[in-house]
């Protein structure tokens, strides 16, 4: 299965997803999308440049030294591993892969979606979308 097939599966078991895409955070590249529409594509576009400094950048650094500090960072797996946004009408859902560290899976969808199990369907969905790189 390609990536893009796989975004597309996971979007499909998302409750109100409509974008899905797979970052190289070394790179800012997009390595795969699926979306339902042009301008949520390009949504991803943009988000992929941005999504290595949310994960790696100076004041998530610093949150995650003062986490380990206080002995609530494991320290055999540092940095986040999920991140999750809300803006004015969308939920955005950033997931590191346990095989790729340097990859994030991001979904997009809309306000609407029950938070509990739009998250529970992004973890479902990780090992399949991360085995079709």
């Amino acid at each position: 299965m390609t990536i893009d097939a796989a975004l597309t599966t996971a979007m499909e078991t998302i409750p109100d997803c409509i974008a899905a895409g797979y970052v190289d955070m070394e790179t800012g590249m997009l390595l795969g999308m699926s979306a339902t529409g042009t301008e949520d594509g390009a949504a991803l576009e943009t988000l992929a440049v941005a999504v290595a400094n949310l994960f790696q950048g100076r004041g998530v650094q610093a949150f995650e030294t003062l986490l380990a500090s206080a002995g609530l960072q494991d320290p055999e797996n540092p940095g986040f591993g999920e991140i999750s946004v809300f803006s004015n009408d969308r939920l955005h859902i950033f997931m590191r892969t346990r095989a790729y560290p340097e990859h994030v899976v991001c979904y997009i969808c809309r306000d609407s979606a029950n938070i509990g199990l739009t998250l529970t369907k992004s973890h479902l969905s990780l090992g399949s979308v991360a085995a079709a790189v």
